[in-house]
């Protein structure tokens, strides 16, 4: 008896226990009862408990020799499963770097071919108004010359440089207010003293939504002024990047009253 309980060609041996192996769900009908499985009654618990039939079949490892081979198997198709990891590692580097080669150049190339695309379309646009007979036949209107005058008028404003002197002595005045403030919670006092925190906050938002309404005004003016340029067939005027209308600000000193004291 205990020499049976040892032999693996015994149906007694005690060192027997069922294995499942994952299989095609299409191939599972081609596996059947395997020849070393002689309990019936080890052989049928191991049927009876499989997890899941329609994609696992159940063998049995008696003894350690099938352990062995188990642990052995399993450890070459773990190799094997690395070695394929490290190939698609190595395919998707390649990818990577044909990518980066090729690919980025053609885009940068297109990207340059679409710029000078648009070039092109921009002065076909500005001779658009000679193809066409009612356009080419009519003479300006007197609101569009109107508007030409006033869009010079706002460039001729914005580039004598007026509205940025006025903005960089507000700007000035706010920092005379901000130290004289400080130099007062120190006790040193001043000839300048805000009238309150939220007196100083007030100007210093005024300032801030000014300074944001100048900025959109000139994109309102430069794109209203590109505009004009193509109905005259004008070449448009560099853009500008000066974000000043002089009508948006007050003058100084009444800022000054109202702030100081």
């Amino acid at each position: 008896m205990v020499y049976n309980a040892w032999n693996p060609d015994s149906p007694r041996c005690r060192f027997q226990h069922a294995f499942y192996n994952l299989v095609d769900p299409r191939q599972v009908s081609l596996y059947g009862r395997p020849a070393n499985a002689k309990d019936d009654a080890a052989w049928e618990k191991a049927v009876r408990e499989n997890p899941d039939p329609s994609c696992f079949v159940p063998v049995i490892a008696i003894g350690f020799d099938d352990i062995r081979s188990r642990v052995e198997a399993q450890s070459t198709q773990a190799t094997e499963q690395s070695q394929k990891l490290t190939e698609l590692k190595k395919r998707l580097s390649n990818l990577e770097s044909r990518h980066s080669v090729s690919n980025v150049a053609r885009l940068q190339r297109a990207v340059a071919t679409q710029t000078q695309i648009t070039h092109c379309l921009l002065k076909m646009l500005q001779h658009l108004h000679l193809l066409i007979p009612a356009v080419r036949s009519s003479a300006i209107r007197p609101e569009e010359e109107a508007l030409r005058t006033r869009l010079e008028e706002i460039e001729d404003e914005l580039r004598k440089g007026r509205v940025k002197s006025k903005v960089n002595e507000l700007w000035a005045l706010v920092g005379a207010v901000s130290a004289d403030v400080e130099r007062g919670s120190r006790g040193t006092g001043g000839e300048w003293a805000v009238v309150d925190e939220e007196g100083m906050a007030q100007i210093v938002q005024v300032l801030k939504d000014q300074q944001n309404g100048l900025a959109y005004l000139t994109k309102v003016l430069q794109k209203a002024k590109a505009d004009m340029a193509i109905v005259l067939g004008q070449n448009p005027n560099e853009e500008l990047t000066l974000p000043e209308e002089e009508n948006l600000w007050g003058s100084t000193s009444t800022l000054r009253a109202s702030a100081l004291r």
